[in-house]
């Protein structure tokens, strides 16, 4: 049968996709960028009507009103939400109120290690190309795991998805219904962002460890934003990327010359990426680009993969570090903050190589200053997302150290030299008197000196 029939044999309308979940059933969709926003639309208008049914999704980021709320304490009893990656505010309270459930798990490990049949999976997908295959969007390569394990199939289909090159795709075949929308995807301007002071001064110690040919993994945000810029104006050469997310900053250095992956031992000549989050711009930067692949998020951020890349370097963010070199990037305490995400994966992974340069970055402080996120120990139910055995360079605004091969003394006296000067005593005095991890003074070592690399 022709593709285009298929098609045209599979397209239901609100009712007929309502039809395909069952009470009980686990229903798994896309995030973020790729969110079907439609589908939860409709089943949110409709979750009354069923019982026991379990969502999992990696990051919700609504384009469209998901009215009411499907974590909404009315809908308890009717829908259970398991989240895996990043948290909003009402996944937040429903987690900490018993109505959703964390899934703590690392992107390579998302759909192998996924505990429940997956009785639906919604992907939101761009228009079907002549051969019958529908490209999974911006967020495809976190849902490409799933695929294989799904009894039914919705295809969400958004021409509004940029169609994304790579090995991200699902042919019409496979679907068990289709669903037609049309709406924008949801923006980030992260290139507005303006970075302060501490941003910028972190950004530049990143900056300094970073040579020409690097392999680059970069998150979001403005420090980060800052990092990028500053690659483009200090004239490097031939970088290239191989990361989770692709970000509108990364556009930019690609048509300044700056990013052209030409000296990648991986994917020569290529960006490799399993999502995309940002502007209009990086929408457009990927759709129909032969110079930019989406591959599985299990592909993408495995560390076997990622240590076999030319130079990399990865750069994430933490929360809080304690003085062993022990970071929590998904906790305050046991609260919950947010999922971990590939910051392990590109940690590790990064160091693995014999180049490689794996950063954490963290403000010095908190709370204007009151409280210091260098700590001497993390906080009791704190969850470690980076352990003090993998943890290798470490950013501030006072400077940069790596700490890979360091004994506990020596990392104790590195952090502190990163830590604000107002908290540097203190911290000196507690792991000297209560962790007895400095058994003694160093020779001169003074509480104010900018730690060695």
């Amino acid at each position: 049968m022709h593709a285009d029939q298929r098609y045209r044999d599979k397209v239901r309308d609100a009712a007929g996709i309502l039809a395909l979940i069952e009470d009980g059933s686990t229903v798994v969709t896309n995030g973020g960028s790729g969110l079907p926003n439609r589908f939860l639309q409709i089943l949110a208008e409709n979750a009354q009507s069923f019982r026991d049914v379990r969502v999992c999704h990696p990051m919700r980021r609504e384009a469209l009103p998901i009215v009411p709320d499907l974590v909404a304490k009315q809908n308890e009893g009717h829908i259970f939400h398991v989240s895996d990656f990043s948290f909003d505010r009402p996944i937040i309270e429903a987690i900490r109120e018993g109505r959703a459930v964390y899934r703590p798990n690392h992107p390579t490990d998302s759909g192998r290690y996924f505990p429940y049949d997956v009785d639906v999976l919604v992907i939101a997908v761009s228009p079907m190309d002549k051969h019958g295959y529908f490209s999974l969007g911006a967020f495809g390569g976190w849902i490409m795991s799933f695929v294989a394990k799904a009894r039914k199939i919705i295809l969400e289909v958004n021409r509004q998805q940029p169609r994304v090159l790579g090995t991200c795709q699902v042919h019409v075949s496979r679907a068990s219904a289709i669903f037609e929308a049309d709406y924008a995807l949801p923006k980030i301007e992260l290139s507005g962002l303006v970075a302060t002071d501490e941003e910028k001064a972190i950004a530049g110690h990143v900056a300094e460890i970073v040579r020409d040919g690097a392999t680059l993994q970069i998150g979001a945000g403005a420090m980060p934003d800052a990092v990028l810029k500053l690659l483009k104006n200090a004239g490097y050469k031939d970088l290239g990327i191989h990361s989770e997310a692709m970000f509108d900053g990364v556009a930019d250095l690609y048509e300044a010359g700056v990013i052209t992956n030409a000296r990648k031992s991986t994917h020569k000549d290529k960006f490799v990426y399993a999502l995309a989050f940002g502007s209009q711009r990086i929408y457009d930067f990927i759709d129909d680009n032969p110079a930019a692949e989406m591959h599985d998020i299990a592909y993408v951020a495995d560390p076997r993969v990622i240590c076999t890349n030319a130079r990399p370097v990865s750069v994430n963010a933490t929360i809080q570090i304690d003085l062993m070199g022990q970071c929590a990037s998904e906790t305050f305490g046991s609260q919950h903050y947010s999922g971990v995400g590939g910051q392990w994966n590109f940690h590790y992974g990064t160091s693995l190589a014999e180049d490689g340069r794996a950063v954490i970055t963290l403000q010095s402080t908190a709370k204007g200053g009151t409280v210091s996120r260098i700590v001497p120990v993390l906080p009791l139910g704190s969850a470690v997302s980076i352990s003090r055995n993998d943890i290798q360079y470490v950013a501030t605004e006072y400077g940069i150290a790596n700490l890979k091969g360091k004994t506990l003394e020596e990392r104790a006296l590195a952090l502190i030299g990163l830590a604000h000067p107002r908290f540097r005593d203190d911290l000196e005095k507690n792991a000297r008197d209560e962790l007895k991890v400095l058994p003694h003074r160093f020779p001169g070592w003074r509480a104010d000196s900018a730690p060695t690399r």
